[in-house]
């Protein structure tokens, strides 16, 4: 039996299908259905009936789930170029602070790595050869994702900023539990924690959140089926 209203069926199929914040969703599905009412009053104005005319402008609209997919990818690239500048202003960010903060803490008289921690250096110089090209990964990313809407730039740049960021979280939570710091500079390694833990931790929830959205894309919106 055919829809009452076709319109409205089409853009509710449209909505449950489309792999975006809730908002997103509603703000699409709004545009869509101000543009495919236009289309019916213009040909209702033609002398269709109004039903025909329904009818007409949802065939001809295509397929949703294929349109579902077209949409949660722009959609997604949107929010690439928006991740990619931030994510490499976070990364440098979190460089600046880490080198500031183990300067500071190794001008601390009494404060060294045990012989045992020595890991600890070792994964700190990979963090500080890793980090600039982090940044700059994110930087190009951004590039590539704002020119073409690349979504491999995207997964690239999301993908190494997450490992970056849980790799110094892991470790400011590592050096804080295992290292001995002198009175004199608990106050600078607290200020180094809290800010990787706050920062880090904000940009790998941003991160990982990118790459789920990214994988439900992947998948294609199979609810407009229903």
């Amino acid at each position: 039996m055919p829809s009452p209203d076709p319109v409205a069926d089409l853009v509710g199929r449209l909505e449950r299908a489309v792999v975006a914040s809730g908002r997103r969703r509603r703000e699409v599905a709004r545009e869509i259905e101000g543009d495919l009412r236009e289309a019916v009053a213009a040909r209702v104005e033609a002398g269709a009936p109004e039903p025909l005319a329904a009818s007409a402008v949802v065939a001809e609209f295509g397929d949703p789930r294929a349109i579902a997919v077209e949409l949660s990818t722009e959609l997604l690239a949107d929010r690439g170029r928006r991740f990619a500048p931030r994510a490499a202003l976070a990364a440098a960010t979190l460089l600046v602070v880490w080198f500031v903060g183990m300067t500071a803490l190794a001008a601390v008289p009494g404060f060294r790595v045990p012989v045992e921690d020595g890991w600890m250096l070792q994964v700190s110089r990979a963090l500080d050869a890793a980090g600039p090209i982090v940044a700059a990964a994110a930087a190009a990313g951004w590039l590539a994702i704002r020119r073409s809407g690349s979504l491999a730039a995207l997964v690239a740049v999301a993908g190494l900023q997450l490992a970056f960021a849980v790799a110094l979280v892991a470790g400011a939570v590592a050096m804080a539990a295992t290292i001995a710091v002198p009175a004199a500079g608990a106050g600078i390694l607290a200020a180094l924690l809290v800010t990787t833990l706050v920062l880090g931790s904000a940009l790998a929830v941003a991160a990982a959140a990118l790459l789920v959205r990214w994988g439900a894309v992947r998948l294609a919106p199979r609810r407009a089926r229903s």
